[in-house]
């Protein structure tokens, strides 16, 4: 069994709240924690469904290391989500992106807005006795400055490509600038403090690491990203496919990312961590690992796999009877490791 304490945490009462006439929400009493005992490891999931579950919401994460916490992925519906849980996208400091499919991405362009017009306002308030030119000239000198840039953590060649095949449009316009070319348009880095991993030479398949820094050095979150065959469906190899990772947190949890079945990935990775999150749909065909593929991995590797990404077919499958340790399951379930 993987090595890990399942704990739903209390908060408060699930209801209906009205937020003005005729439109409500579903939301907890307590805000969802982003912190957990220092040196403590605590993966939580906002949901566990794929990219066309209509019962388990997107697959996008959040791992946190006492105070740091880093968002794994931010779909189309994760600050709907995150709303139940009394946050927004403000509180997204540091986020992975894994790949572009919009269950991944489908919220950047609202965090990345909303980080660069709002936060000044919310984060900023006006003096008392200040005016409200002089107020708007510095909240626009902090945002100049970049003090409310989320990290983001991507190698260089998928910044390009996440810029100009995802983001561009919806964010190059929204002010004219001054840099050059392409002349007048804002860029990634306007919006994010993008930060480079580290490339890893020398392993299988393309490697990268970066840490995710806590206030003390027991918080520090080091995150070992690992390129996955997902997509296209024609695909053989991971050296073939469209950029997707995988990643592994601290050295001990493996979290296999949006992949077909992998089993070189598997042996190459597993026996180095106690707990492997694996994407999992209970059909044949497309680009995801199915049920019936991972049912033939050896007992032991089965017995500390925690089934994510799910089709909503999947609910319906015993899936400890066949030796998984289970369904992963979200907020307000935490997994502490």
């Amino acid at each position: 069994m993987g090595k890990f304490n399942i704990t739903t945490l209390d908060l408060g009462t699930y209801e209906p709240k009205l937020l003005s006439p005729g439109l409500g929400v579903w939301r907890y009493e307590k805000p969802l924690p982003l912190t957990a005992e220092k040196g403590k490891l605590r993966l939580i999931a906002l949901g566990v469904g794929g990219a066309f579950s209509s019962k388990m919401f997107q697959s996008n994460f959040i791992v946190i290391k006492g105070n740091a916490a880093l968002f794994v992925d931010l779909g189309s519906k994760a600050t709907f989500k995150l709303s139940e849980f009394g946050l927004s996208a403000h509180a997204v400091k540091h986020l992975l992106v894994t790949h572009s499919h919009a269950d991944h991405i489908g919220s950047l362009e609202e965090l990345a807005l909303k980080r660069r017009y709002e936060a000044p306002f919310i984060e900023m308030p006006k003096g008392k006795d200040e005016e409200f030119p002089q107020y708007l000239a510095r909240c626009a000198n902090a945002r100049a400055e970049g003090r409310f840039r989320p990290k983001l953590y991507i190698p260089p060649h998928y910044a390009d490509m996440l810029w100009d095949w995802s983001l561009r449009g919806g964010l190059a316009f929204s002010e004219v600038t001054d840099v050059p070319d392409p002349k007048g348009e804002l860029l990634l880095e306007h919006y994010f403090d993008v930060v480079s991993p580290k490339h890893i030479k020398g392993e299988a398949v393309d490697t990268w690491e970066f840490t995710v820094p806590g206030e003390v050095k027991e918080d520090d979150l080091v995150i070992r990203l690992f390129a996955a065959n997902h997509i296209p469906d024609t695909a053989a190899t991971v050296e073939e496919s469209v950029y997707t990772t995988g990643l592994i947190v601290d050295g001990r949890v493996l979290i296999s990312g949006d992949t077909k079945f992998d089993l070189g990935m598997l042996q190459r990775l597993a026996p180095e961590c106690e707990v492997i999150f694996h994407d999992c749909q209970h059909f044949l065909g497309g680009v995801h690992a199915n049920y019936q593929q991972l049912k033939t991995l050896p007992a032991e590797m089965k017995a500390k796999m925690v089934l994510y990404h799910l089709s909503d077919g999947m609910l319906d499958i015993d899936v400890k009877a066949d030796g998984f340790a289970g369904l992963m399951e979200p907020a307000p379930v935490v997994y502490d490791f």
